[in-house]
């Protein structure tokens, strides 16, 4: 006789719009090149489009129906910076309008994330399918490291993508650890495992500096809880150490830069150059845009038109006269932001950069009390998790279709939820 499935199982496995919800994740974390789609207009409409509206109007739905708005300032503040995105594109054109459009529907991550876990088993789910997704991606860059030149890997979602869904995936199995006392269980230890292979395969910078502030946030959350343990510390430290390690195997060269300011100047311009070279191309340059529009920046466009920084680009050349020819951008192609904060800046000026450190300080608000609020991993992933995207946005922009910024919105939502008080 098959043995009956606990009650708490039984209500999420028969609750619709939450397994719909889990099904939206893992096609919100596709890049929207790689999923099929269809013109509607002048918008691509991918599967994941269509999933992502449902599970908005089914967690409206939801929402409305039990009369409950789960941190209202966290979620209004997300719901500003969306509608600033599209406000400021309008003037800018379809192709800017498109971008934020796609980077607000995105949004409907947090209102299903706030929607729907309401319990225990409902939040161990949604860790389950991120575990699961972030696994399944670390599985296929191993398999192209070792059929491949043993390079850096992206496997099915890009390097900072999938260093940046490793890094969640290690904070739950970090959380894990300590909250069960060294015990993580299976989900933790394929998390743990997941997480350090994704992380240094993908080899991205700014998702080791994320693994640091998840394993110090996770570390100081276990301490101020009661709940350190040396060996569960050990491995905390061990995982930070052989991330680090690995990813600067797969990156040697690529801190460059500091050789030129802090130790003896090559011989040969140029010798030093590398991927973070450039990317301090582009914060000068965008740091002109800024100061050129300070207020409300360029307006949001996603990839910049050669109208908006072409003639900042003479300049940078003689900034850095011994860069290579090809670390600038082209004049007659769109510019790439690098990363979330200064973009932000430059498209959005002062206004735009009030509301997302508005919209951060809200966030470490509200996780601060999930982990006050919250028993067992619970209480530690919702900081976790803003600790490991305040590193990945550090070497990724926002653009629509990206699936940082499907993590941006899930780790909002789940902020949002898990803040709450705890229900009677």
């Amino acid at each position: 006789m098959q043995r009956p499935l606990p009650t708490p199982a039984r209500q999420w496995l028969s609750d619709l719009p939450f397994l719909v919800f889990l099904a939206t994740i893992p096609l919100a974390l596709l890049r929207a090149i790689d999923v099929p789609s269809v013109e509607v207009g002048a918008l691509d409409v991918t599967v994941a489009d269509v999933f992502l509206a449902v599970t908005a109007a089914l967690a409206v739905w939801r929402l409305v129906d039990e009369r409950r708005l789960p941190s209202p300032a966290l979620l209004a503040a997300g719901g500003a910076f969306a509608a600033l995105l599209f406000a400021t594109a309008l003037p800018n054109g379809t192709d800017a309008i498109t971008s934020a459009v796609k980077i607000a529907s995105y949004g409907a991550l947090m209102l299903g994330a706030a929607a729907f876990l309401v319990d225990a088993e409902r939040v161990r789910a949604f860790f389950a399918v991120v575990v699961l997704w972030a696994t399944a991606a670390a599985a296929w860059a191993l398999v192209g490291f070792l059929t491949s030149d043993r390079g850096r890997q992206g496997s099915f979602m890009g390097e900072h993508d999938m260093a940046a869904l490793a890094t969640l995936a290690a904070a739950v199995g970090l959380a894990r650890l300590h909250a069960q006392r060294g015990n993580p269980g299976p989900l933790g230890i394929a998390a743990l495992v997941a997480g350090l292979i994704g992380t240094v395969l993908a080899a991205s910078l700014a998702s080791v500096i994320g693994t640091y502030l998840v394993c110090l946030i996770v570390l100081t959350l276990s301490w101020r809880r009661g709940e350190l343990r040396v060996a569960a510390a050990g491995i905390t430290v061990a995982l930070a150490v052989l991330a680090t390690a690995g990813t600067l195997a797969l990156r040697q060269g690529e801190l460059g830069f500091l050789q030129e300011w802090f130790g003896t100047p090559p011989d040969t311009p140029g010798a030093t150059a590398a991927s973070w070279s450039q990317r301090l191309i582009y914060t000068y340059i965008g740091g002109r845009i800024f100061l050129e529009q300070p207020a409300l920046g360029t307006g949001w466009h996603g990839l910049l038109p050669p109208a908006e920084f072409a003639r900042y680009v003479p300049d940078a050349r003689e900034r850095f006269p011994d860069q290579p020819f090809h670390y600038f951008p082209p004049t007659d192609e769109g510019f790439i932001p690098q990363q979330t904060y200064d973009q932000v800046l430059f498209e959005l000026g002062l206004v735009g950069a009030a509301l997302f450190v508005l919209l951060a300080a809200l966030a470490v608000g509200r996780a601060i009390l999930a982990a006050r609020r919250r028993p067992g991993e619970r209480g530690y992933v919702p900081a976790a998790w803003l600790g490991a995207l305040a590193g990945a946005l550090a070497g990724a922009a926002l653009f629509g279709g990206s699936p940082i910024t499907a993590m941006l919105w899930l780790t909002l939502g789940l902020i949002a939820v898990e803040s709450e008080p705890q229900p009677a």
